[in-house]
C-alpha cells in the first residue's frame, strides 16, 4: 500500500514542472526568511551566553580576590583584560584549593568549563594550572598548554581577549579567553570560560533547517494539488511561524508557539521553534534574573527603568529603593547561607505584596528596588498609603533554623516624572531619599524633596572645599584645656580641628567631620592633626608650659589602617616628642564591624610606644563591660550626655557616680566632658573625678591663646565656690 504522503510528494514532482518558476520561488523565499531569522536568534543567544559567562567569571574572580585582581572592561561592560595588582604574578598564578573552588563555582554558574593558565616564558606557551575538567574517575586531566597553533594564542599574546571556538578533546567549544596582565602590562596568563560544545549550542539549527525546508516541501505539495487557494491556505502556518520567529528575534512575546499540537512537518517546525524560544527564555532568565532572590537583577532593573521613564508622561510611577539595617549582622552571626535565605524570603515577599504591573528587583547586596506604577500623579500622602503595606510586609521578622532575625527596611522614593525625567535622575533622587531614611533608628519611608537635593549639593560642595582646604593647609588646630580639680591646675589639652571660612566664619566640625569620615579624607585630616599636635606639644614643652599631655581624637577609620601605629611613631620621632606627652582618644565604636583581637593588638602596640590611651565618649558606643578591664586604656572620658544637668537629676547623678567608680576601680583616670556650669563642676569634684573639660574653664582656643588660659586657670581658688547654675558663655 502506498502511503498518502508519498503519493502527495510524487504529485508535487509533477506539478513542479508547471509551477517551478513561481510557486517554488515563493515558498523557498518564505522558508529562507524563517530560517534566517532562527539562525540569527541562535547565533545571538550563543553570543549572549558566552559574553555573560565571561562577565560572570571575571566578576567572581575580582570579587573573591579584590586586592589581587582587577578587571578592565570596554564601554559595553565586556571584559578586556585582568590586571594582577601584586608585585609577584608568579606567586598569584599558581594552583590553590581556593582557585580550584572558584573555578568550579564559575563552571557551575556558566554551565560550562573554566580554566586558568599561566604564561611560560621558556616554552612561550600558556600552561594550564587550574581546570574544572575531570577524567571519568574524577581525577584532574593531564597538563595542557595553549601554543602557537591554538586559535586564541595570537590574541592572548597581544593582551587581547579571544571569543570563539577552541579545540578540546577533538571537538570545538565556544569559549571566552581573557588575558591576565602584570602591573607592567606584560602577559602573565589567561582566564578561559566556555559554555559547552559549540555544536551542542547550535544543535537546533540543523534540525530547524530540515523542518523549515520540509514544511516548504509540504506546502509545495498542497499548492500543487489544490492550486492557488489551497496553496494559500496551506502556507498560512509557515507564514505565522515566520512572523513568530521574527517577533522572537525582536524580543517580543506572542504567547505559545502556534501549531505545536500538529503531527506533521508544520508541527515539527513549531516544536523546533519552541525549542529556540525556550532556549532564548532560559538565556534571558539567566541574564535578567537574580539567582538568589528570584526577582529581576540589576540588568533587568536598568532596562525596565529606562522603558518606564520613557513612558512616564502617560504612565507615572514611583521608584522605590530599599535597603536593610542589620543585614550584615546576619552574615556575621549565622553565615552567608542565612543571609541568602533572608534575601530569598525578601524577594518572595516583594513578589507577593506588590500590585499588578509593579516589578521588584535585587540591585546589589541587600539593595532592592521596585518600579511601582501610579494611577496618576498623586500626592505624597496617597503614595505613602500605597507603599506602607509593602514596608509592613518586608519588615516582618524572618524565621530561620538559627532563630528569629529582624532586619529593618528603609524606603527612599522618587516619583517620575514629578521628581525626575529619566532613569538616572530617578535612581539618584531615590538614593538621596534612602540616605535620609537611613538616619532614623526604625523603618521609615522618605520621599525625595528639593530640600534633600539642596543638602546633597551642599555636602558635595563641602567635600570639595574640604579637600582644597586640607591640601592648601587652611585648617587650624584649637586646644581645649582639661583641668585637674584636686590641684586646680592644668592637666592637658584636647586638640580639635577647626575649619575657617572667609564667608561663614568657622564651619562646624559636626558638618565636616562626617564628610571626612565618609570620603576617607579623615585619614589625611587625622594624620595632619596628629602631626600638628605633636609639633605644638614639643614647642610648649620647650617653653616650659605646665601640662601633662595633648589629647588627639582618632577616628575608627584611622585606626583600622594597617600601619596606624607606625604613623604615630613617625610623628613622635619627627619632633622628638616624648610619648608620654601624647594621648590618643579612641571611641568605643572602633570595635564595631572589626575583629576585636586585631583592635586589641593595635591598642597594645600603641601603649607599648609609651603614648597614653583614653576611651572617649564612654557609655555611647560599644560599652562591653566584659572587655573594659582588658583594654589597655589609662583614661576614661565620660560623654557629656551623662554630665549635663547631673547635679539637678538624682538618677543621672547616681549613674554618673557609678561610671566614675567603675573607671577608677579599674585603675583608670576619669575625665568628664561638657562641664559648663558651676553645679556640674562641684559635682565632678565631689565624686572625685580626676579632671573636667568644658566651656566653664575655656572654649577651644588657638595655640597662641593658651598661655592666657593657663594663667586664668592657675589664678582660680583651690576650692570651687558655689555660684549657682549659670552657663559660662565666654571665658
Amino acid at each position: 500500500m502506498v502511503h498518502p504522503i508519498g503519493i502527495a510528494r510524487s504529485f508535487i514532482v509533477k506539478i513542479l514542472l508547471v509551477l517551478l518558476a513561481s510557486v517554488t520561488l515563493s515558498i523557498l523565499l518564505i522558508a529562507a526568511i524563517s530560517y534566517f531569522n532562527i539562525y540569527e536568534i541562535t547565533e545571538d543567544n550563543a553570543s549572549i551566553r558566552v559574553d555573560r559567562a565571561a562577565r560572570a567569571a571575571t566578576s567572581l574572580l575580582t570579587r573573591t580576590y579584590p586586592n589581587t585582581f582587577a578587571v578592565e572592561r570596554d564601554p559595553g561592560g565586556q571584559p578586556l583584560r585582568i590586571d594582577i595588582m601584586s608585585e609577584d604574578p608568579g606567586a598569584v598564578l599558581t594552583y590553590t584549593d581556593d582557585f580550584d573552588g572558584l573555578l568550579r563555582e564559575i563552571g557551575l554558574t556558566n554551565e560550562g568549563a573554566a580554566n586558568l593558565f599561566r604564561w611560560n616564558g621558556e616554552t612561550q606557551a600558556f600552561d594550564r594550572i587550574v581546570t574544572t575538567f575531570r577524567t571519568p574517575d574524577g581525577q584532574i586531566p593531564p597538563p595542557m598548554s595553549i601554543g602557537k597553533d591554538h586559535p586564541a594564542y595570537a590574541n592572548l599574546s597581544n593582551s587581547t581577549a579571544y571569543v570563539g571556538e577552541v579545540p578540546v578533546m577533538g571537538r570545538m567549544r565556544l569559549a571566552y579567553l581573557t588575558p591576565i596582565l602584570t602591573r607592567d602590562r606584560e602577559v602573565a596568563g589567561a582566564l578561559a570560560v566556555d559554555v559547552g560544545w559549540a555544536d551542542d549550542l547550535i544543535v537546533a539549527r540543523g534540525q530547524i533547517q530540515k523542518e523549515v525546508f520540509g514544511a516548504s516541501l509540504f506546502i509545495l505539495v498542497l499548492v500543487a494539488v489544490c492550486s492557488g487557494i489551497i496553496m494559500h491556505s496551506a502556507t498560512r502556518p509557515l507564514r505565522e511561524m515566520a512572523g513568530f520567529a521574527e517577533a522572537l528575534a525582536d524580543g517580543k512575546r506572542l504567547g505559545p508557539v502556534p501549531y505545536l499540537g500538529r503531527g506533521d512537518e508544520v508541527g515539527d517546525l513549531a516544536r523546533g521553534l519552541a525549542r529556540v524560544a525556550d532556549l532564548q527564555a532560559k538565556l534571558e532568565h539567566i541574564a535578567y534574573t537574580d539567582p538568589i532572590s528570584g526577582i529581576g537583577n540589576r540588568a533587568r532593573f536598568q532596562a525596565d527603568l529606562e522603558k518606564a521613564a520613557a513612558n512616564a508622561d502617560t504612565s507615572p510611577f514611583m521608584l522605590v529603593r530599599i535597603d536593610f539595617e542589620g543585614f550584615s549582622k546576619i552574615n556575621d552571626a549565622f553565615g552567608p547561607a542565612a543571609g541568602d535565605s533572608v534575601l530569598r524570603k525578601t524577594g518572595h515577599r516583594l513578589k507577593q505584596c506588590i500590585p499588578d504591573g509593579a516589578n521588584a528587583y535585587r540591585v546589589f547586596g541587600d539593595d532592592f528596588a521596585v518600579i511601582f506604577p501610579l494611577p496618576s500623579a498623586i500626592g505624597e500622602v496617597e503614595a505613602r498609603g500605597l507603599v506602607q503595606p509593602m514596608l509592613d510586609t518586608i519588615a516582618a521578622p524572618h524565621i530561620l533554623p538559627e532563630g528569629e532575625v529582624h532586619v529593618l527596611p528603609n524606603l527612599g522614593i522618587a516619583r517620575v516624572p514629578l521628581d525626575a525625567l529619566d532613569g538616572d535622575g530617578a535612581i539618584r533622587k531615590a538614593a538621596l531619599a534612602l540616605r535620609n531614611a537611613r538616619k532614623t533608628i526604625k523603618s521609615s519611608i522618605v520621599f525625595f524633596s528639593k530640600e534633600l537635593s539642596i543638602e546633597a549639593n551642599r555636602q558635595l560642595s563641602l567635600e570639595s572645599a574640604l579637600r582644597g582646604s586640607l591640601a592648601q593647609g587652611k585648617l587650624e588646630v584649637f586646644y581645649q584645656p582639661q583641668v585637674c580639680l584636686r590641684r586646680m591646675k592644668l592637666k592637658g589639652f584636647e586638640a580639635l580641628a577647626r575649619w575657617p571660612d572667609p564667608n561663614e566664619g568657622y564651619i562646624s566640625p559636626a558638618d565636616f567631620i562626617p564628610i571626612a569620615e565618609k570620603t576617607g579624607l579623615i585619614i589625611d585630616l587625622g594624620t595632619w592633626v596628629l602631626d600638628e599636635s605633636c609639633r605644638q606639644a614639643k614647642q610648649w614643652a620647650q617653653e616650659g608650659l605646665p601640662f601633662d599631655y595633648v589629647s588627639v581624637n582618632v577616628s575608627p577609620v584611622q585606626i583600622w589602617q594597617p600601619n596606624f601605629e607606625r604613623i604615630v611613631e613617625a610623628s613622635l620621632q619627627r619632633y622628638h616628642l616624648p610619648p608620654s606627652y601624647l594621648c590618643l582618644e579612641i571611641t568605643e565604636n572602633v570595635f564595631i564591624g572589626h575583629d576585636e583581637a586585631r583592635m586589641m593588638e593595635v591598642l597594645r602596640k600603641l601603649r607599648d610606644l609609651g603614648v597614653l590611651l583614653s576611651l572617649d565618649d564612654f557609655g555611647t558606643g560599644y560599652s562591653s563591660l566584659s572587655y573594659l578591664n582588658r583594654l589597655p586604656f589609662s583614661q576614661l572620658k565620660i560623654d557629656r550626655a551623662f554630665v549635663t544637668g547631673a547635679h539637678l537629676d538624682p538618677g543621672k547623678e547616681k549613674l554618673l557616680r557609678g561610671m566614675v567608680n567603675l573607671g577608677q576601680t579599674l585603675g583608670l583616670k576619669v575625665i568628664t566632658e561638657g562641664t559648663e556650669v558651676i553645679g556640674e563642676i562641684s559635682l565632678a569634684r565631689q565624686i572625685n573625678c580626676d579632671g573636667v573639660q568644658g566651656f566653664y574653664y575655656s572654649r577651644p582656643v588657638p595655640a597662641c591663646d593658651i598661655p592666657d588660659v593657663i594663667a586664668r586657670i592657675n589664678a582660680l581658688p583651690a576650692l570651687v565656690p558655689a555660684r549657682g547654675n549659670e552657663t559660662v558663655r565666654s571665658v
